[in-house]
């Protein structure tokens, strides 16, 4: 093996350089979304294989574009992700697949686009299993990496 990141634990957490450091550091594992970057309208969004699309921030159309194809994966971690019980605008449709309540916070597993996605909801927000949710990612707090060298992608 090899080094893939030297940096404080916290760093390494909210800055991943890559996509195996991303999925190995945090419990649970960061989701990593596998998506394809477009222009609709002049704008950059991310589409999911189910055909859902949303539009990227400024910020994260800058990293897209430096992409070396347009593969691109979204990782996102539990606490980052909004699950909603009805569509709202930009909120992405998924099937809840786990629900696993622990106490203080409740984990729910979704699929989308491919991929299990981990959510952290209070526990007073009831969701079952195949239930009909929206998931709505912080533009902020999300991580885009290129689908091909899976290294984190980075703004100019």
């Amino acid at each position: 093996g090899y080094l893939q990141q030297y940096d404080s634990p916290a760093r390494v957490f909210a800055h991943p350089v890559n996509m195996f450091v991303a999925s190995f550091i945090g419990s649970p594992a960061m989701s990593l979304i596998p998506l394809e970057a477009s222009t609709a309208n002049g704008n950059s969004v991310l589409t999911g294989a189910e055909g859902w699309s949303f539009e990227l921030s400024p910020r994260n159309a800058q990293k897209v574009a430096r992409a070396t194809t347009r593969k691109v994966v979204l990782g996102a971690r539990h606490s980052t992700i909004k699950l909603r019980k009805s569509a709202v605008p930009g909120a992405i449709p998924a099937k809840a697949y786990t629900v696993e309540p622990t106490g203080d916070v409740t984990f729910v597993q979704a699929f989308l686009s491919g991929a299990i996605v981990n959510v952290s909801v209070p526990p007073n927000i009831a969701v079952a299993p195949d239930e009909q949710i929206w998931l709505e990612f912080d533009q902020e707090r999300m991580h885009l990496f290129d689908g091909e060298t899976e290294m984190a992608l980075k703004a100019n």
